[in-house]
């Protein structure tokens, strides 16, 4: 017994079989120990055959998870070093007589009409910069515009209208200088709780620098994947001044050639062209690489600035170079107004309303209602005396109504232009004067239709004459039987412009500028010979659809 005892005890040996290390009774074990992948190895995984696979699986899954949580520490830093938090929503502390003095300026305005367009440039907070409004102001500013009955269009929207489309709804494209911080921060949101949409021209070259003035790529992809905002060019590195000349003037590179300090004298046209061109294409190139639209519109830096007009100009080469890659130019500023339009779209630029911090609520509904394109109907304009701009005399418009101050002060010449920014768009309308006072032959006043066209007509009459001008060059000339008041008509076609005198006296000129070049309102002109004259005084005036105008035709 114990023989066998001690046999057994020779033969135990300790072994895994899958199991972990336990004691192996069996008597054949040391004959197949060399074959150990056919036995208890098996029981487990990660023995035998599926060892491999098994560790390469095991691996895997061990990098995978360090590299996801290294790839989400890494989003974590760009995020905090690339993504500002937004601020809380800011409300403005609005009356209810504001909204509803809001709303009464909406009242008798068209309920469809080219949209008027708005430049802002920064909401801020704590900047004391002129052009920053505070998020409070913004807020008040978007609420106004709300109540009067303004809805906000997509640049896709305008862009539709201004290549054709439909006329929208009463409407404005709001729209952003250069892409600041302040737009993800604080303005986004405000514009989120109105609904409402906004477009930026963005310095390309200055996104993710400059940090925390400008926006990132990563806010801009944030805001443009909200459906609020859209993205045009604002250049890619040209709003700035730089050296122009050897004494050093400083000038905007965008319409000035450049002074070149290494070779001494200034860039030659082919070089200012294609310096031009890459920074316009590379600021294109730069919003579509992010995921966004190919631009449409370009707004011109500095386009209210001293001596940036230049840009504005249909016939500066800077001009030219825009055309080629955008069909819509934005300025604040322009020699003639051309509020969005079917003429601006036909020349390619739009004039802005500018809003700066200074801007209340009223003064923007006020700038803006006065570009909302309203219809050639009106009876009585001589009592809208707060409708009569672009006024060429030191004194009141009472001038053109006999009511002149006895002065030695009064010039001798006024100009009144009705509507010069709402009648853009007019055409195919009737407008009927009856002028007085004009007994002595030593004064004349003068009916203009097609205000700030490319051709502007003008029908002057004196006590004995009518005269009939394009763009200031006499066409026609007719005698008149002397007296003191004669009626004038002036029918306005697409390139026909007629006039009667007393209803009988016609003078006729037709236009070969193109049509839609050839639209404008009505102006009004009185002039005397010396101070001391009678005042020529105008004792009605009618503005009419042409199908609606009595008379002759």
């Amino acid at each position: 017994m114990a023989l066998k005892r001690e046999q057994r005890e020779r033969h135990v040996v300790v072994h895994d079989h899958g199991r972990g290390p336990e004691p192996c009774f069996r008597s054949d074990y040391a004959d197949k120990s060399g074959h150990d992948h056919t036995r208890g190895r098996g029981l487990g995984w990660g023995r035998g055959w599926t060892q491999w696979p098994v560790r390469v699986l095991l691996g895997a899954l061990t990098l995978s998870v360090v590299v996801a949580s290294g790839a989400a520490g890494l989003e974590r830093y760009l995020s905090r070093k690339y993504m500002s938090p937004q601020a809380p929503l800011t409300r403005a502390s609005i009356t209810s007589a504001d909204k509803v003095d809001w709303t009464r300026q909406g009242l008798g305005l068209p309920d469809h009409a080219p949209p008027v367009v708005l430049t802002f440039h920064d909401v801020n907070k704590k900047s004391t910069s002129p052009y920053a409004l505070t998020p409070r102001a913004f807020d008040a500013q978007l609420t106004a515009l709300e109540k009067a009955g303004y809805r906000t269009l997509s640049a896709k929207q305008f862009t539709n209208y201004m290549n054709g489309g439909p006329t929208p709804r009463r409407s404005v494209l709001l729209t952003f200088d250069d892409g600041t911080d302040g737009l993800w921060k604080y303005a986004d949101r405000i514009l989120a709780k109105h609904r409402m949409r906004g477009t930026i021209f963005l310095i390309t070259g200055s996104m993710d620098k400059h940090r925390p003035y400008y926006l990132t790529w990563r806010e801009i992809e944030r805001m443009h994947g909200s459906g609020r905002w859209d993205f045009q060019s604002h250049t890619r590195a040209m709003h700035s001044v730089r050296q122009v000349d050897a004494t050093g003037n400083t000038g905007a590179p965008l319409i000035n050639r450049l002074w070149l300090a290494d070779k001494g004298r200034r860039e030659t046209p082919a070089e200012y062209r294609a310096r031009v061109l890459h920074d316009l294409a590379g600021s294109v190139e730069d919003i579509v690489n992010h995921g966004m639209p190919t631009p449409t519109m370009f707004a011109v830096p500095f386009s209210d600035g001293p001596g940036q007009q230049d840009a504005d100009s249909t016939d500066s080469q800077a001009r030219h170079l825009l055309k080629e890659l955008f069909p819509l130019v934005m300025t604040d500023h322009s020699g003639v107004p051309l509020t969005a339009s079917r003429r601006s779209a036909s020349a390619g630029l739009v004039q802005r309303v500018e809003v700066f911090a200074k801007t209340t609520p009223d003064e923007m509904l006020a700038a803006v209602g006065e570009r909302v394109q309203v219809p050639a109907d009106a009876h009585t304009p001589l009592s809208e005396t707060e409708n009569w701009g672009g006024r060429q005399t030191r004194t009141s418009f009472g001038v053109f109504l006999g009511k002149v101050p006895r002065s030695a002060q009064i010039p001798r010449y006024a100009k009144a232009d009705y509507r010069p920014d709402s009648s853009i768009d007019w055409t195919d309308y009737s407008v009927t004067t009856t002028i007085g006072a004009l007994g002595n032959g030593t004064n004349q006043a003068a009916l203009g239709v097609r205000t700030n066209s490319k051709e502007p007509m003008t029908v002057v009459v004196t006590r004995n004459r009518a005269i009939l001008l394009a763009n200031g060059y006499k066409v026609a000339s007719q005698p008149l039987d002397p007296k003191s008041d004669h009626t004038i008509t002036v029918k306005v076609g697409q390139d026909t412009t007629t006039a009667y005198v007393d209803g009988h006296v016609q003078l006729t000129h037709v236009s070969d500028q193109p049509a839609d070049q050839l639209t404008g309102g009505v102006t009004i002109r009185s002039g005397i010979n010396r101070t001391g004259n009678e005042w020529p005084v105008f004792r009605a005036l009618d503005i009419s659809p042409l199908d609606r105008t009595p008379g002759r035709g």
